[in-house]
């Protein structure tokens, strides 16, 4: 307090001290014993500070900004940044290009499509100016400026888009533009970083052209633009420069519009961008290695926002540090739900951890958001809360680090991350992760780890698991197992065998039936029910018919069905409502004994079905039938014991059942043989009845080839076909009676070759037999050899 007066009258304190009146303690005479909290003012953006006795309040009303020092920016970073929240309509939109830094938020025009967003702002040069009286040495010079920004922040929105163009046109009459071919421009235009350019509208960058040249729809072919031609006539050059770096258009200079009517008129259309570089600027780490970038200096207030997909369940995502760890900041995930904020800036070792709900390695995008200044620290992840550490008033803190920044590990650490980073922002800048791409050390640009390069991919529709240095195959949806989904489960069904895979329970009511009815996501149904759609496929092998190959029924009359026929060949059978539909598969003996493929797709009215390595057959369901699949409640495999009416072509093709091997069953997400003998808690139970035995005998040949067994991480040992009954002694016979031939023909082989070299041996040659040329007939020589022919048998039967 100071000018105390009383009754009109200052109240001297120098007299009040003579006379010791009041109280002395902890009172402070002749100066102000308050701390300025307010000098040098801590709030940034121009927000305004107030202070009580130990702290100070920023107010940010009206700054576009927020937080505890009014350092966070209010808005967006680009229309593409309003697109991928969730706004999706065109109008007016405030965009801050770099966010927490110096430039200030701006309006434009946001063009909102489904894909993308044009940024749009207007200049001051869009409705043309006139141009007389210029020439080359005293040009005219034409400012461009931006409605709502200034020259900084339409460059930062240009240099954060993905493309950017921007309209020019200019109309002459008697005013040559860039005078080509070969001269000097009289008229150029000015880009980012004051630098000139002398192309215009139309074609290519630092090509002195326009784009009638590339058009070749010049009005004088000699010249590369219409104004050159120098006409006592108006025409124009227009289009769009569209090279990002050298936009947006900030002046254009005017040159030859001094002569004798001379005259020139141009126009500088809006700046249009859309995409955002630095929300998709991402690289994947693939090894435990790291990069750096030069040493972050954030003064007082800090802000770090990243996307990022992991496996990994505890990892360092980023660490600024000085030379003794005594001044540091870093982001990392401790557990799979843990994301900790730990530094140390003047107070010891602190952190804010943030518990998420759901797990962070998950191998989805999250975003992360984290502040430290001199009032709180906090971070968070996606849409949930701020995890806040707060601190004690009159706290002061310092961040000053020497060693540069690391991305993708720490100092001292053996946590290395491994996953997609994109769209890493620092204090509102953009790091171009995209910059650091070294294929050798394991860093790849995009988020590409190893599933878009496997040796090996995920056979039979298996979900390939992204490790980054490494993959796995999600098998759940499929029929098959094995490391990389390759190999089959399948089963061996003898004479009077079946098993019975319940696909949905019954309902429990009538109420409950009706729910069913109307509602294809009511409790009672299973995952993976659609009624419009349905996607088929097994292989088999056997040598006996008829047989119902797979029946799928439902609580209604609908049924589903794949007949082998007497003949060997297969038909489809499908009753959709009160209509039975039949398509024939294939009029081919399938009872072959060899392994056959079958495949049937139901997308609404549309049926594809394909048996073994042949052409799709493509039918149609007419309009005036029903093309849902009701309620679908059991499949059977092996023979139908459905309880009730079963259709009489069924019933005929019932009996004896299916006896051989089948293999790889699979209806939408059901595979009824790998919850046989690959059961989970979750799998509904499975009724088998008789002989049914795990086999891979009825596998089809895959067609991408099999694996190696050197490449199978799962490969234990040698395998074993399973082989059964029938279809086994007539393989087995096959096999028997081809060995026995092969070694009885070996035997007789060796035979004939031992006679003829021992019978070889104990003949005598004529000894005297002459050459043709020789005087003694070659035809007496050899009559009488003829006759030493019994004596050499009998010599041969005696050894």
């Amino acid at each position: 307090m100071q000018h105390i007066f009383i009754d009109n009258e200052q109240l001297d304190i120098d007299i009040i001290l003579m006379r010791q009146w009041g109280r002395y303690a902890e009172l402070l005479l002749g100066t102000c014993g308050i701390t300025d909290r307010c000098t040098p003012n801590p709030c940034e953006h121009e927000g305004r500070c107030i202070q009580s006795w130990d702290d100070f309040i920023c107010l940010c009303e009206n700054t576009g900004y927020k937080g505890e020092v009014c350092h966070m920016s209010v808005y967006k970073e680009s229309c593409e940044a309003y697109r991928l929240s969730g706004k999706y309509w065109s109008g007016n939109y405030t965009i801050d290009p770099d966010l927490s830094g110096p430039l200030k938020p701006f309006e434009v025009y946001c063009k909102m499509k489904s894909y993308k967003a044009w940024t749009v702002i207007l200049s001051d040069r869009v409705e043309g100016t006139k141009v007389i009286g210029s020439s080359i040495d005293k040009p005219y010079i034409a400012d461009v400026n931006y409605w709502n920004a200034s020259w900084d922040e339409v460059t930062a929105l240009a240099n954060t888009s993905m493309y950017c163009e921007q309209w020019i046109d200019y109309s002459c009459y008697k005013s040559r533009l860039l005078n080509t071919p070969n001269g000097r421009p009289f008229t150029y235009w000015i880009g980012r970083n004051n630098q000139s350019h002398y192309y215009w509208g139309g074609t290519f960058r630092e090509v002195q052209k326009c784009g009638c040249a590339v058009n070749q729809t010049c009005v004088d072919p000699k010249f590369q633009c219409n104004c050159d031609a120098d006409y006592r006539q108006w025409y124009s050059d227009k289009g769009y420069l569209d090279f990002r770096d050298h936009l947006p258009v900030r002046r254009v200079v005017v040159g030859d519009t001094n002569r004798t009517g001379s005259e020139a008129h141009f126009t500088v259309g809006p700046l249009r961008c859309h995409g955002d570089r630095n929300i998709w600027n991402t690289i994947a780490f693939t090894k435990p290695t790291y990069i750096t970038f030069p040493t972050f200096r954030p003064g007082t207030t800090v802000d770090i926002s990243f996307h990022f997909k992991t496996y990994r369940d505890h990892c360092v995502f980023l660490e600024n540090s000085d030379d003794h760890l005594r001044n540091f900041i870093r982001i990392e995930l401790n557990t799979t739900q843990d994301l900790a904020f730990v530094f140390m800036v003047g107070d010891g070792i602190l952190n804010a951890t943030l518990h998420s709900p759901v797990p962070l390695n998950d191998n989805e995008w999250h975003f992360v958001q984290a502040e430290l200044n001199v009032k709180l620290a906090r971070i968070k992840v996606d849409y949930q809360p701020w995890a806040v550490k707060r601190f004690p008033p009159q706290t002061f803190i310092t961040m000053k680090f020497t060693h540069p920044l690391l991305v993708g590990s720490a100092n001292r650490t053996l946590r290395p991350f491994l996953g997609c980073l994109r769209g890493l922002r620092m204090n509102g800048v953009p790091l171009d992760l995209e910059g650091k791409v070294n294929e050798e050390q394991g860093i790849r640009r995009n988020c590409t780890g190893q599933c878009l390069n496997a040796t090996i991919p995920c056979r039979n529709s298996g979900q390939c698991i992204e490790g980054y240095a490494s993959y796995t195959c999600d098998c759940n949806n499929t029929a098959f197992d094995g490391f990389y989904c390759h190999k089959d489960i399948g089963a061996y069904f003898e004479i009077g065998s079946w098993m019975r895979y319940n696909i949905r329970k019954k309902p429990v009511s009538d109420e409950a039936a009706w729910a069913n009815w109307i509602d294809p996501h009511y409790d009672n149904f299973s995952l993976g029910y659609n009624d419009t759609a349905d996607d088929i496929e097994f292989s088999f092998s056997t040598v006996h018919t008829p047989a119902v190959l797979l029946y799928i029924s439902s609580f209604v009359q609908d049924y589903i069905a794949v007949i082998l026929k007497t003949d060997g060949s297969v038909d489809l059978r499908y009753k959709l409502g009160v209509i039975t539909h039949k398509y024939q598969l294939t009029h081919r003996n399938l009872a072959d004994g060899f392994p056959h493929y079958v495949n049937i797709t139901r997308h609404n009215r549309t049926i594809k079905t394909q048996v073994d390595y042949m052409e799709p057959i493509v039918e149609k369901i007419t309009l005036v039938e029903d093309a849902r699949f009701d309620s679908p409640k059991s499949m059977f495999l092996g023979r139908v014991m459905e309880v009730g009416d079963i259709d009489y072509e069924i019933q005929r093709h019932n009996a004896p059942g299916f006896i051989g091997c089948i293999s790889g069953v699979r209806y939408n997400v059901y595979a009824p043989l790998k919850t046989l003998f690959r059961p989970n808690e979750t799998d509904p139970p499975v009724q088998t009845h008789g002989y049914v035995s795990e086999s891979n005998c009825g596998a089809f040949p895959p067609v991408l080839g099999y694996v190696p067994w050197e490449a199978d991480p799962w490969f234990t040992g040698i395998e074993y076909i399973y082989i059964h009954d029938d279809l086994g002694l007539f393989w087995i016979t096959v096999i028997v009676i081809l060995g026995l031939l092969l070694l009885f023909g070996g035997l007789y082989s060796i035979y004939v070759y031992a006679y003829q070299q021992k019978g070889s041996y104990h003949t005598n040659e004529p000894k005297n037999l002459e050459s043709p040329s020789s005087s003694r007939p070659l035809t007496e020589t050899l009559r009488r050899e003829k006759k030493k022919l019994p004596e050499i048998e009998e010599e041969f039967r005696s050894d």
